[in-house]
């Protein structure tokens, strides 16, 4: 079973800084606490024991937060890119905390799905499939983009914001293969380099789709609609 999770929390998150200039996107506050415990206890609940922050951004005020992960009954590691390098290279950064895994789970630090996550992380790799994507049923493609699948809930194709709306999009919430790690050779975006690398040559990335609320902290409007002042 997969019981190691890494979270992207390196991000300047500069669209929220009008809203929340003093604390990095992961750190906002909701109801009083950071963003980031209601992810640490969504992953507790779901069986994970180790999760791998990769910081960058203000990584101090992270790891102040979250300490040695006990306080949610995890054990936190942290990688802390030297520069931006993007979300890919963020992960290929923190490679060394996650190579060992036969699999383990990805999370942007932004988002959160009200899920218990237990199925999705149950989903085997099938047919050696480098990885799994949550999706949900949105209308938001354009801000989200779509995903575009075959009848056997195989990825074909991205389409990113404005191209084309699927009715699936990404739900910021990935199960990998350790084999990933392997195609990854420095800065790089997931979502605009490496997914688009891995369909293009031959690589199965399936779609599992979840249910559930979903919401993101990643713009003034949505923030403070989670977070009412």
């Amino acid at each position: 079973m997969t019981t190691t999770a890494a979270i992207l929390v390196g991000g300047k998150g500069t669209r929220l800084q009008s809203v929340i200039s003093d604390v990095p996107k992961s750190l906002a506050p909701i109801a009083g606490e950071p963003f980031l415990y209601l992810l640490l206890r969504h992953l507790k609940s779901a069986g994970i024991q180790r999760v791998i922050l990769l910081t960058g951004y203000m990584h101090d005020k992270i790891q102040a937060a979250c300490g040695d992960g006990s306080l949610f009954g995890l054990d936190i590691i942290y990688s802390q890119e030297p520069t931006p390098l993007g979300t890919g290279g963020a992960l290929w950064h923190g490679r060394s905390y996650l190579s060992s895994q036969n699999s383990f789970l990805l999370l942007n630090g932004d988002s959160y799905i009200d899920n218990p996550l237990t199925e999705f992380i149950q989903q085997p790799l099938e047919k050696d499939a480098i990885g799994i994507i949550g999706a949900i049923r949105s209308e938001e493609y354009e801000r989200y983009g779509s995903l575009l699948i075959d009848k056997d809930q195989f990825i074909t194709g991205f389409f990113e914001k404005s191209q084309k709306n699927t009715g699936l999009v990404n739900a910021g919430i990935y199960k990998f293969s350790s084999k990933l790690l392997e195609m990854i050779n420095g800065p790089s975006s997931l979502e605009y380099d490496v997914f688009p690398y891995l369909i293009n040559h031959g690589h199965l990335l399936a779609a599992h789709l979840l249910e559930g609320k979903f919401t993101d902290i990643g713009t003034p409007e949505s923030y403070l609609a989670f977070n009412p002042p």
